[in-house]
């Protein structure tokens, strides 16, 4: 027997910020964890041919809270800040 919510797509997460420095990266991580801010990290790995081999990583977050988790890392201050790169864009993935 299946629910009427086993054939339903969900997509409501966005790419929120990709950020390449581990140090900074814990620091989001506490900040969305102190807004309590449910998240998902995707590691991406560094291309064949890329000039940089540092792993870099992406912040997804609930559409809904994408305001607040700005916030959040906004609150990280300037240095933090500018290693982050933001992309609040959706994400392609169907879960």
């Amino acid at each position: 027997m299946e629910s009427k919510f086993s054939k339903v797509k969900v997509n409501n997460e966005i790419e929120l910020c990709r950020v390449s420095d581990m140090k900074v990266k814990t620091m989001v991580e506490r900040a969305l964890l102190e807004a309590r801010i449910s998240y998902f990290i995707k590691w991406e790995k560094p291309g064949l041919f890329s000039s940089s081999k540092k792993q870099s990583c992406i912040f997804q977050v609930n559409e809904w809270q994408s305001e607040l988790a700005a916030q959040a890392i906004a609150n990280l201050g300037d240095e933090a800040e500018s290693k982050i790169k933001y992309i609040m864009k959706k994400t392609d993935t169907l879960f």
